[in-house]
């Protein structure tokens, strides 16, 4: 009976070892021995490599420990011999990783690229119940997000397309982008919900987090400062509490209904102003990011001429600002497209200060401000932008 009672305490001890560690058991069909199997951790800004191995008859095993469940990638290197490592040979695939035995089964003839491509499919991760969590919230929302994909992509036929023309569609454009705000908003608050909730949930704690993350952010202070509290009930004295905070304070000065940040930008003619001399108190305008090498930039510009003609009289003010670092390109781009309407540029390009301060990792990128100069919206382009100034001017 002692022997007995002393196995099964080994046993429970094994287990419980067991328990506080993750293996990564891999299976793939259609891989070559030797191709190399990279471990990433990635808290969706940055991507921070952990282990990496080799396949060998078709499987690849990882292990290791966390402490809490965490987004992990795993990348199949699948780049020819001879040639250098690179994206376009990889193919890879998302999940939560966390202290539990987990099983990856994958076809690599089909498993997601690292830019993925139509008719892919994700691995087959058992193991996780955060995984397992995460797929059950996205298929909650499934349906509203194929009816978004839908919506962007016939956006894109009648609206996007022809603009770049010279073709503008307003009514249609202004059809389908209201009822993708509407889907957005769906979404977004489906969102919030979840997040309040579960405010213990890792789940949660990411999807609230990546509203930080983003070049602009959809919230206004009163909404930020819930989802600290919501955070707070699950997470408080921990790393990632204090880190939730710092973003959030952050997110705080570029948040909806905050006002502009001032700086001092360059004229064509070569001198400081501020932007502050361009906004006019009591009147729209927007702050509307480009640069003359950016073709979706270049490809928007007719549109914001057409805007300027119809609504500069009714008090709508356009301040384009230009990330060229060279003068003389900006300058030829100007002239180029007609831009009439009042020009600024920021040499240091996206490591200038406004640039930094705006989180501005992309262009085209526009601010809409309202007439006491408090950020109304961002991502004010197409159709969208003519929603926006017909709800406001009436035509």
């Amino acid at each position: 009976m002692k022997n007995i009672l002393i196995a099964l305490l080994l046993l429970c001890a094994w287990g419980s070892q067991a328990q506080d560690k993750f293996t990564i058991n891999g299976s793939l069909k259609g891989s070559l021995d030797g191709q190399e199997v990279y471990l990433i951790y990635t808290d969706y800004v940055e991507n921070t490599p952990i282990d990496t191995t080799v396949i060998k008859d078709g499987k690849f095993f990882f292990t290791g420990r966390l402490d809490y469940p965490a987004m992990h990638k795993i990348i199949i290197d699948r780049t020819p011999e001879g040639e250098e490592s690179s994206e376009r040979y990889w193919s890879a695939m998302d999940f939560y990783l966390e202290n539990s035995p987990i099983t990856f089964e994958a076809d690599l003839d089909s498993l997601y690229t690292y830019y993925r491509k139509a008719n892919q499919k994700p691995a087959i991760i058992k193991g996780s119940k955060t995984e397992d969590e995460h797929n059950s919230f996205k298929n909650s929302l499934k349906e509203k997000r194929t009816q978004l994909a839908m919506l962007n992509n016939e956006y894109l036929e009648n609206y996007h397309l022809p603009s770049l023309k010279g073709e503008f569609n307003t009514e249609e454009g202004i059809r389908l982008s209201r009822e993708m705000q509407n889907l957005e908003g769906e979404i977004k608050e489906a969102t919030t919900e979840y997040i309040r909730k579960n405010p213990k949930s890792k789940v949660a704690y990411d999807l609230a987090r990546i509203n930080f993350l983003g070049m602009f952010i959809e919230l206004n202070e009163s909404q930020i400062n819930e989802l600290v509290e919501i955070i707070k009930q699950g997470w408080e004295g921990t790393d990632h509490y204090s880190s939730f905070v710092q973003l959030a304070n952050k997110a705080k000065k570029t948040a909806l209904n905050t006002k502009y940040q001032d700086f001092e930008l360059l004229t064509p003619e070569g001198e400081k102003v501020a932007i502050s001399t361009l906004i006019k108190n009591g009147e729209y305008s927007m702050l509307e990011f480009w640069a003359s090498w950016c073709g979706p930039c270049r490809g928007e510009i007719p549109h914001l001429v057409d805007i300027n003609k119809r609504y500069k009289d009714a008090g709508f003010n356009i301040i384009s600002i230009s990330l060229d670092e060279n003068d003389k390109h900006w300058k030829k781009a100007m002239k180029e497209e007609g831009m009439t309407w009042p020009q600024l540029n920021e040499p240091k390009g996206f490591y200038g200060e406004i640039s930094q301060a705006y989180n501005i990792l992309g262009i085209p990128f526009a601010i809409l401000l309202d007439p006491e100069g408090r950020i109304v919206d961002f991502n004010m382009r197409g159709a969208k932008l003519d929603a926006t100034l017909l709800d406001i001017y009436k035509f």
